[in-house]
């Protein structure tokens, strides 16, 4: 606690000419690295310019990612989706 001076003025204040600053206490390494490095990610994935992944990498994780008739017969007998507050056309009052 900084405690008034006998002409009112806070001590710290008062020895530098500046009021202090409380907050978060400085990160060590270079400033900012981390977020440029995670932007630099996002940017290959989001930004205008090349990515890192070439395009026969890209199409080729697109075709493995695909599900196979056997997943989509799968999920068609498994699957149960819950659709909130809907009813059927049939079941709705007829006015």
């Amino acid at each position: 606690m900084v405690t008034p001076d006998s002409d009112g003025s806070p001590a710290a204040e008062r020895s530098t000419g500046r009021p202090t600053r409380g907050g978060m206490p400085k990160r060590s390494g270079a400033p900012g690295s981390e977020d440029r490095e995670s932007e630099r990610g996002l940017r290959g994935l989001v930004g205008s310019g090349s990515s890192q992944v070439s395009v026969g990498a890209a199409l080729r994780a697109r075709d493995a990612s695909r599900p196979s008739d056997e997943d989509l017969a799968e999920a068609d007998r498994d699957l149960t989706i819950v659709r909130r507050n809907w009813l059927p056309r049939e079941e709705l009052p007829r006015r």
